[in-house]
């Protein structure tokens, strides 16, 4: 039971509906903190911060499964995925929102900073988890990017 529960978020936090919903939570509260700035600017803070969350969650579990792989230990590649993930992440917000003229930006980005770190530690520690089962989805995928690497023809994950 517990462990089709992890199946499942992993198959969540992998997929574009997951972050698209995380997003939509993001990019209201963007709104919300930046309403004082106008209406159009909020609209723009709160679409621009919804845009980048969906964009950043789909970037960085990809980063994640590809930084997670680089290290022969495991632990070291979650620990990798964990401090790559989030420093892309920082990196853009802040970028984008100076970039725009966000009045509020540590307001803004403040309640999503617990839920990211959390995001990518789970996201990571359930890599660590798959990556143990050779038939999991995390292994599969592994394998297939090796043989795609190596040049093996119908390499799939």
């Amino acid at each position: 039971m517990r462990g089709r529960f992890l199946g499942a978020l992993y198959r969540l936090m992998d997929s574009p509906l997951g972050a698209v919903l995380g997003a939509l939570v993001y990019g209201l509260w963007a709104f919300h903190i930046n309403r004082t700035a106008g209406l159009s600017q909020a609209l723009l803070i709160g679409a621009a911060h919804w845009m980048m969350s969906v964009v950043i969650t789909l970037s960085c579990v990809h980063l994640m499964r590809t930084l997670f792989w680089l290290p022969e230990r495991p632990k070291h590649g979650a620990l990798l995925a964990i401090a790559g993930s989030l420093l892309a992440t920082y990196t853009l917000l802040v970028g984008v929102h100076l970039w725009i003229g966000t009045p509020n930006i540590l307001l803004t980005l403040a309640p999503g900073l617990l839920p990211t770190i959390g995001f990518a530690t789970v996201y990571s520690g359930l890599l660590l988890r798959e990556s143990a089962d050779p038939d999991s989805l995390a292994s599969r995928r592994r394998a297939a990017a090796v043989a795609a690497a190596a040049g093996e023809p119908h390499a799939r994950p």
